[in-house]
């Protein structure tokens, strides 16, 4: 979809403006008038915020998403595998509830996919209700009675994005590794005019170097060739049953002081990959000791990079394009080895550690 922002008009901004009053979002006195103002952009930031998405104001194709899965409550439709899977706040709460019974449904994602409907068959299995796959009138009413019995409060629910990586060692290990846009796609413009889809291959390419002299089994998502959309992206990873899945990214901002690097880790508000979150922090320490970078830390989020895979995944931000300093080391080779073996070095201490 085109992306929607403040200034626009039309059809469109009247159906966002529609969902975000129907989720409680104040539009002060605009309302739904079709006219993409200061209000509505103050809405779609504080959604996106609620949602762990990126907060800029914009209606792109993820945050468009969002919008229409948060719109699904528990019992509005049917839930059932289907392709493509459904997706919705509705299949969330029915992930929550199955895992908190002790039915494993996986990563609670909001996506409908074969574990969600393995764990709803063996629910239905245990509590007497057709086994059909689908969540119906019957089903809820009887998970319903159940979660009345449950102890109050919910438990602790631990990691269930594929379980821990079984390896112990860099050795066979397979890695995909998503280097950020590219194409016509540029990313963030930095310092100098450097692209970001040019760093993040450079960087991509050293990281695939790093690991395979390790012993692992590395993949890129894509060679830098055409314009790859995300889409397609994760369906090669997707494809390939990665052991771990790293996006490189790098960040840009309108004011040059910005400096350091962050990593993200799949999140929702009530679940997170505890893997991802590991994994996440041992690759931003090992940055911070060998480049020197300041230490923006690890933070949970819904991205779909992040969301769409079933191993752990995780995001690197590798450091500031739009530094004087930070941006044009970036594309350094000096600069790219030691970021690819902060990338290594924080794996091998995950999987020390698993």
């Amino acid at each position: 979809m085109r992306a929607v922002r403040r200034g626009d008009r039309g059809k469109q901004v009247v159906d966002i403006q529609t969902r975000l009053r129907a989720l409680g979002f104040d539009l002060g006195n605009e309302g739904a008038d079709g006219l993409f103002g200061p209000k509505t952009e103050a809405a779609i930031k504080a959604f996106q915020q609620k949602r762990l998405l990126l907060v800029d104001g914009i209606v792109g194709e993820h945050s468009w998403q969002e919008l229409v899965e948060a719109g699904y409550s528990l019992g509005d439709r049917l839930l059932y595998l289907r392709v493509p899977h459904l997706r919705g706040d509705d299949v969330l709460e029915i992930q929550q509830a199955l895992n908190e019974l002790g039915f494993d449904c996986g990563a609670e994602t909001g996506i409908f996919g074969p574990r969600t409907e393995d764990g709803l068959v063996e629910f239905q299995r245990n509590t007497g209700v057709s086994i059909d796959g689908v969540v119906g009138e019957a089903t809820l009413d009887q998970l319903r009675r159940l979660q009345k019995v449950a102890a109050e409060g919910r438990p602790q629910i631990p990691d269930r994005m594929n379980g821990y990586v079984v390896k112990h060692s860099i050795e066979g290990l397979r890695v995909m590794i998503d280097p950020g846009h590219g194409g016509r796609d540029a990313g963030r413009v930095g310092y100098g005019g450097l692209k970001e889809k040019d760093a993040n291959l450079l960087l991509a390419r050293e990281v695939e170097q790093v690991l395979v002299s390790a012993g692992a089994e590395p993949l890129l998502t894509h060679d830098g060739t055409g314009t790859p959309s995300l889409e397609k992206r994760l369906d090669a990873a997707r494809l390939h049953d990665p052991d771990l899945f790293l996006c490189l990214h790098h960040d840009s901002h309108a004011g040059e002081a910005a400096q350091g690097v962050a990593t993200f880790y799949f999140a929702n508000g009530t679940y997170f990959s505890e893997a991802g979150k590991r994994l996440a922090g041992y690759i931003v320490d090992a940055f911070v000791r060998r480049l020197g970078r300041n230490d923006l830390h690890t933070h949970g989020r819904k991205y779909a990079c992040l969301r769409e895979v079933e191993c752990p995944a995780i995001r690197v931000e590798a450091g500031y394009l739009s530094h004087p300093v930070e941006g044009p080391e970036a594309v350094r080779e000096e600069t790219l080895r030691a970021a690819a073996e902060a990338i290594l070095e924080g794996i091998n201490n995950y999987l020390a550690r698993v």
